[in-house]
């Protein structure tokens, strides 16, 4: 990779009960889509929390921008957007939300957020607990990405979308990174989704790394991703 990562990790622990993800080594580099796949409780959700912040590490440094998420996670999320399938939303307006959001981030973007509200079809006047799932999803979207962060991180950010619902996400996370600057990490099960967008893949299963590489090298050609998955033993 060239230039300096926007996230670096080295000999990285994670206990969660009887559970510890290890990863001996993991960096992105501006410019990138990765893709993070793997079964359900392989540490997928763990790592991501990690990097937003949330969780601190038993052992390993871990680094985004250069910072400590978990020493300096102000710094951090003010360049790093995350989302999560349950995030929870405050009761109010989906406008008056946003409005509240916008005075947190120095980047906001009214326009862009108002662009991805026609795209994802919600109504700046409706309630949050008016949304559906879907919506919540979209909504959800609309304040990980409306503050233009230089990481965008995903994790299941598909729940409860339609077919074109998740045509308009994947069309957000691809504009994302069209300024070279910028990554994302993104989490899913919609394998296909994962496959279209990301130049690389982090698998993981039961708490360690199975595979790390560019997509087209490591799943190659003629191949799905969920068949590579179950021909690696990381299927489920």
């Amino acid at each position: 990779m060239d230039g300096n990562p926007l996230i670096e990790i080295r000999d990285l622990q994670v206990k969660r009960g009887t559970f510890r993800l290890e990863i001996p080594s993991f960096r992105v580099a501006p410019g990138e889509v990765v893709g993070l796949v793997g079964p359900n409780g392989a540490g997928k959700t763990t790592l991501l929390e990690t990097l937003a912040g949330l969780r601190r590490p038993d052992a390993g440094t871990v680094r985004v921008f250069g910072l400590d998420p978990w020493e300096d996670p102000v710094a951090v999320r003010s360049r790093l957007g995350f989302m999560t399938d349950d995030m929870p939303l405050l009761d109010l307006r989906i406008g008056r939300l946003l409005w509240l959001l916008s005075g947190y981030y120095g980047t906001w973007d009214a326009g862009f957020a108002g662009s991805l509200l026609e795209r994802f079809k919600l109504d700046p006047a409706q309630k949050a607990r008016e949304l559906s799932r879907g919506q919540g999803t979209r909504i959800r979207l609309v304040t990980a990405m409306a503050f233009r962060p230089q990481v965008l991180v995903l994790d299941e950010p598909a729940t409860g979308l339609d077919v074109a619902g998740r045509r308009s996400l994947l069309e957000s996370v691809l504009e994302v990174v069209r300024d070279p600057a910028r990554s994302v990490i993104v989490s899913s099960h919609m394998l296909g989704d994962v496959q279209r967008i990301a130049d690389r893949l982090l698998v993981l299963s039961g708490g360690t790394v199975v595979r790390d590489g560019r997509t087209d090298e490591l799943v190659g050609e003629g191949r799905t991703l969920e068949e590579a998955l179950e021909d690696w033993g990381a299927e489920g």
